[in-house]
C-alpha cells in the first residue's frame, strides 16, 4: 500500500486565515470567535447638491447613530467602485421605427466606445461579539422569567444582535437608503427543491477576490470558511487567485475633519474597495487610552532633567503642551458619552492582472489621499496583513492607532453617492426588468434618466428660451418608444417636433392651419362618439363651454336642453356641431354656438362631419397658430383633443408632452385639466412632461404647489439668472437650495442638464450624436424647410437623404428599413 501522509498538507491554509463559520439566520453568519455579522447595501445623499448645513447635519445624524455603540462592536463601511459596459440590449428594447432605433444605436456605440465608465456601490457591516458567558446562573434565575431562563446562551446572543441591528437599522434609515443583504430562495428541479443565495455571504466572496458572483450555499450552511477561500500567495506583492493585489493604506490624519473630506475618491476612473474598519471602544476603555496618551505627552512638556531635580532650565515643549490640552478634550468627549472612541483603519484594495499596471493605479490612489491632506502609502511587507484586516468580521489584522472618534469616522467614512439612477425603469405597470428611458455617458459615472418614481412619471422641465429645452422634449420623445406598445402625444409651439414625427411615421397636426404636415385639412366632429353615458357627459359639458365662452350664463334650462339635444343626437346619424345647432330649441344656444359652425370662423375646424383625427402611437399637435386664435377658440379645440387622448390611456406605457405649457397653466379650463392630470393619470401608466420657459407664469399659475407634490421628477435646464432675486425665489419653492440653485446658475447651456426627484440628484450631459441632432435638434427655420421639402420629395426615405445633406451619409446605414 502507498504511503501517503507526506502528500497531506496539515499546515494552515487560507480557510484558516478568514474567520466565516456558518449562517445562523437570514442574513445572519457566525464567526469563528463567535461573533455574528449582518450587512446592508445603502445610497447616501449626493454631497455635490448639499448645502454645508446639510452635510453637516448628516454628519451629525451618523455620530448619533454610532455613538450608541460601545465595546464587542465593530462596523466596516465599504465603498466599492466597479466598471460599467452594460447599455441596454436590442432584446429589451421595442423601437416599433428604424429613426429611434437608429438614435439609440448611436448612443449605444457612444457609451461602449468611452472608456472608464465606473459606478459606486456602497455597504455597512456590523459585527458585534457577545460577551463572554457567566459562570454564575443566579442572576438569571433572579431577574428572569421562565421561558429566559430555558434559552440557551446562543439564542440569547443571537436575539440580543438581530433585536440591536433592527434598532441601529432604523435609525440609519431616515439618514440614508438602505437594503438588507438577506438569504435568497430559488426553486429548482420543477419547484422540487430550493437552492438558498446569500447576499452577505456573496459580498464576502467578492471582497475576498474582487469577483461578483452567487454562491450556492449548502444545505447545511456551516464550515464557510471552505466556501469563501481562495489562492492566496503571500509576498510584498501578494495575489490572490492569480491576480496581483495591492493595498493603498491611509496612514496619517489631517488636523481636523469635515463631511466628505474624501469624496475626491468617487470620482476615480478606477476599480478599487475603499474598507473602512472602526473597533468601538466603551467609555471606559476609552478613557483608559486616552489617559495613556496624554501622560505620555505630558512626560514631553519637560525635559527628563528638569523633571528629575525640579529645576526650569529650558522651556517647555509648546506642541507637547498642545498635545495634552488635545487629549483632555477627547478624555472629556468620551466622558460626555456625545461621541465614541475606537480604532479606524481605512485601506484602498485594488486588484489587476498585471503588476506594472496595478502600481501605477496605487500611485494615483495615493497621490490623491495625498492631496487632501492624509498620509498614504503602498503597503508591502503588511500587504497580506492589511488585506486580512479589510475583509469583513476581520477583528484582529492590522490594528491602527491612534483613536478617532465618531464624529471625525462620520466625516471620514464614504457615505457620499455619485448617483448613476436605476438599471431598470422604476414603474411596477412596465414589464419586469424594462430598460430606463435613457442612459448617457456622463463623466466616469454614467447616468441612467427615468422619468419615474414609483408609479408617478409626471415630470416637470424649465428653463430660459435657447438652452436645449426642445432638444430634450424630442429626446424624451425618441427614447420613450423603446417600451413595449409606447403612444407618445406631445403638444408643441414652434415645429421644434416635426423632424422626429416625420421621421418616425407619426401625425404632425397643425392645428389652425391650412393643412397638416402630410398635406391633409384637419377637422373635428367632437360629438361623433356618443354611445356611452362618459361621452354624452362631456359632450354636454363641452356645448356648455363653448356657450360659456361666447358670454351666455348657462342656466338650468340651457343645459337641459343641452342635454335633451345631445341624447337625440346620439340616436341620429348626422352628429356635427351643425346638427346640434339646428336641433336645440333655445335662440341663445343657437346665437352662442353659431362662431363654431360652418356659418361661423372656427367651422373649419370644429364642424365637421366625420371626424379627421385618428390617433396613433406617435401623435404631435403643433399649436402656435392655435394660440393666436385667442381664447374663445383655444379652449374648445385643446378640451376635445384631451378627451381624445384620455380614451386612449388604456394602460399601454403613455407619455404627454407639453411644450410651453405655461400657455395652458395660465388659463382656469387647461389649469384644473392639468390638475386632474396630474392627480389621476398615473393610474392609465400615463406620464405627463410639463415644459415651459416662463418661470413667473408658473408661479402664478396658482398650482405651483401641485406641480411641486405630483411631479417628483424636476429637470431644470442651465439659469445663469436663477442666482437673481425673483427667480431664485421660484426655485426655492420647488425645493431647491442653494448649492442646487448654484448648479443650475452654472451648468453650460444646451449641453448640461440638473435633475432632481426624490431618489437622487445629478448634473448630466446628453451626450447627443449627429443622428441623434438630426432628428431630435433639428428646430431652426431653414431646417424645417428643408426637411418638408424631403418630406414632400421622398415620402418615408426622407430620413436618409436628410442625414446625407448633413455630411453623415455613413449614418445612413443605420437606417435599414427607411
Amino acid at each position: 500500500m502507498a504511503a501517503l501522509r507526506s502528500f497531506r498538507h496539515s499546515g494552515p491554509s487560507f480557510a484558516d486565515l478568514v474567520p466565516y463559520a456558518g449562517l445562523v439566520a437570514n442574513g445572519v453568519i457566525l464567526l469563528k470567535d463567535g461573533s455574528l455579522m449582518a450587512g446592508w447595501y445603502f445610497a447616501g445623499p449626493d454631497s455635490e447638491s448639499s448645502t454645508n448645513v446639510e452635510r453637516n447635519d448628516i454628519s451629525r445624524q451618523i455620530n448619533a447613530i454610532l455613538a450608541r455603540l460601545g465595546s464587542n462592536w465593530m462596523i466596516q463601511v465599504e465603498a466599492v467602485r466597479v466598471p460599467t459596459t452594460d447599455y441596454p440590449v436590442d432584446d429589451v428594447c421595442h423601437f416599433p421605427d428604424s429613426v429611434t432605433r437608429a438614435i439609440d444605436a448611436e448612443r449605444r456605440a457612444h457609451f461602449e466606445r468611452e472608456q472608464g465608465h465606473y459606478e459606486c456601490q456602497h455597504a455597512i457591516i456590523l459585527t458585534f461579539r457577545p460577551p463572554e458567558r457567566r459562570r454564575s446562573g443566579l442572576t438569571r434565575y433572579v431577574y428572569s422569567d421562565a421561558g429566559s431562563r430555558s434559552a440557551s446562551y446562543a439564542d440569547t446572543a443571537l436575539d440580543t444582535f438581530q433585536t440591536a441591528i433592527r434598532e441601529i437599522e432604523q435609525y440609519l434609515a431616515n439618514v440614508v437608503s438602505l437594503r438588507r443583504m438577506v438569504t435568497q430562495e430559488v426553486e429548482e428541479r420543477g419547484g422540487t427543491h430550493v437552492a438558498r443565495y446569500d447576499e452577505l455571504f456573496q459580498f464576502i466572496r467578492f471582497c475576498i477576490t474582487g469577483e461578483i458572483h452567487p454562491v450556492r450555499l449548502p444545505d447545511i450552511p456551516m464550515y464557510l470558511d471552505w466556501l469563501a477561500t481562495a489562492e492566496l500567495r503571500h509576498g510584498v506583492t501578494p495575489m490572490v487567485e492569480n491576480r496581483f493585489l495591492g493595498i493603498v493604506a491611509i496612514d496619517g490624519l489631517p488636523a481636523e475633519s469635515w463631511p466628505g473630506i474624501l469624496n475626491a475618491l468617487d470620482h476615480m476612473p478606477l476599480t478599487y474597495r475603499w474598507s473602512s474598519r472602526f473597533i468601538f471602544l466603551d467609555v471606559e476603555e476609552a478613557r483608559a487610552r486616552l489617559e495613556r496618551t496624554r501622560k505620555k505627552w505630558q512626560q514631553k512638556v519637560r525635559p527628563f532633567f528638569d523633571q528629575l531635580f525640579q529645576t526650569q532650565s529650558r522651556s517647555v515643549d509648546q506642541d507637547a503642551m498642545m498635545m495634552v490640552a488635545e487629549t483632555e478634550d477627547a478624555i472629556a468627549e468620551a466622558s460626555s458619552q456625545l461621541v465614541a472612541y475606537g480604532y479606524y483603519t481605512p485601506v484602498v484594495v485594488l486588484f489587476d492582472d498585471r503588476a506594472d499596471r496595478l502600481r501605477e493605479h496605487c500611485e494615483a490612489i495615493r497621490r490623491l489621499i495625498q492631496a487632501e491632506g492624509f498620509g498614504a502609502r503602498i503597503e508591502t511587507l503588511n500587504a497580506t496583513d492589511a488585506y486580512l484586516g479589510s475583509l469583513p468580521g476581520n477583528w484582529y489584522a492590522n490594528i491602527r492607532e491612534p483613536l478617532i472618534n465618531t464624529r471625525n469616522l462620520a466625516d471620514l467614512i464614504p457615505l457620499n453617492s455619485v448617483w448613476s439612477g436605476n438599471p431598470t425603469a422604476p414603474c411596477p405597470f412596465y414589464a419586469a426588468g424594462s430598460p430606463p428611458l435613457m442612459q448617457v455617458a456622463s463623466g466616469s459615472t454614467p447616468f441612467r434618466l427615468n422619468l419615474h418614481v414609483d408609479d408617478v412619471g409626471h415630470t416637470l422641465v424649465f428653463g430660459p428660451t435657447g438652452s436645449g429645452k426642445s432638444t430634450l422634449l424630442a429626446l424624451i420623445a425618441a427614447q420613450f418608444r423603446r417600451y413595449e406598445d409606447a403612444q407618445v402625444f406631445a403638444f408643441d409651439k414652434g415645429r421644434s417636433m416635426l423632424p422626429l414625427t416625420l421621421a418616425v411615421g407619426g401625425d404632425h397636426y397643425e392645428i389652425g392651419g391650412e393643412a397638416t404636415g402630410e398635406g391633409r385639412v384637419l377637422a373635428f366632429c367632437p360629438l361623433g362618439e356618443l354611445g356611452t353615458d362618459a361621452d354624452r357627459a362631456f359632450a354636454s359639458e363641452w356645448i356648455e363651454t363653448l356657450v360659456t365662452l361666447q358670454g351666455v350664463s348657462v342656466t338650468p334650462d340651457h343645459r337641459n336642453a343641452i342635454s335633451r339635444q345631445i341624447g337625440l343626437l346620439a340616436e341620429a346619424k348626422g352628429r356635427s356641431l351643425s346638427d346640434f345647432v339646428s336641433g336645440v330649441q333655445m335662440r341663445e344656444l343657437k346665437d352662442a354656438l353659431r362662431h363654431y359652425t360652418v356659418d361661423g370662423p372656427m367651422g373649419q375646424l370644429l364642424d365637421a362631419e366625420e371626424d379627421g383625427l385618428a390617433l396613433g402611437s406617435f401623435q404631435c399637435f403643433e399649436i402656435e397658430e392655435l394660440m393666436n386664435m385667442g381664447e374663445r377658440n383655444l379652449v374648445p379645440v385643446l378640451t376635445y383633443l384631451f378627451r381624445r387622448i384620455e380614451k386612449r390611456l388604456t394602460g399601454a406605457p403613455s407619455l404627454i408632452v407639453l411644450d410651453e405649457a405655461w400657455l395652458m397653466l395660465g388659463h382656469p379650463v387647461f389649469r384644473s385639466k392639468i390638475r386632474e392630470w396630474l392627480k389621476v393619470l398615473r393610474k392609465a401608466n400615463c406620464a405627463v412632461v410639463l415644459a415651459t420657459q416662463s418661470i413667473s407664469d408658473a408661479e402664478r399659475s396658482g398650482i405651483i404647489d401641485v406641480l411641486k407634490e405630483s411631479c417628483p421628477t424636476k429637470v431644470c435646464l442651465p439659469n445663469g439668472s436663477a442666482r437673481e432675486p425673483g427667480t431664485r425665489e421660484f426655485y426655492e419653492r420647488i425645493g431647491f437650495n442653494s448649492r442646487q440653485i448654484e448648479i443650475v446658475a452654472t451648468a453650460l447651456p444646451k449641453r448640461e442638464y440638473y435633475v432632481a426627484s426624490p431618489v437622487g440628484r445629478r448634473l448630466f450631459d446628453m451626450a447627443l450624436g449627429p443622428v441623434a441632432l438630426a432628428f431630435v435638434g433639428a428646430s431652426g427655420k431653414d431646417d424645417l424647410k428643408r426637411i418638408s421639402v424631403l418630406h414632400s420629395e421622398h415620402g418615408t426615405d426622407w430620413p436618409r437623404h436628410w442625414l446625407e445633406q448633413r455630411g453623415i451619409a455613413h449614418a445612413a446605414s443605420l437606417l435599414p428599413n427607411v
